[in-house]
């Protein structure tokens, strides 16, 4: 475990979006949401970063779920 003070947020944030997108391969998940946080790392209001980042991470996401749909 590190020390890193938003480590439990990514946790939350990571349960979320699996439990959302259960087909979806959890790594993919945690690195979405890595990346989400790593584009918000110099943000001055801290406090909404968790927000923007599960909300960017549902985001990108969803999209991936429309464009893999299988033809039907």
């Amino acid at each position: 475990m590190s020390d890193d003070p938003k480590e439990p947020l990514v946790l939350r944030v990571v349960e979320r979006l699996a439990a959302s997108y259960p087909e979806t391969p959890r790594a993919h998940i945690e690195g979405i949401v890595a990346d989400e946080f790593h584009t918000l790392n110099r943000a001055r209001i801290r406090g909404y970063i968790p927000i923007l980042v599960e909300r960017s991470a549902w985001n990108r996401l969803h999209r991936e779920r429309t464009h893999h749909t299988p033809d039907r």
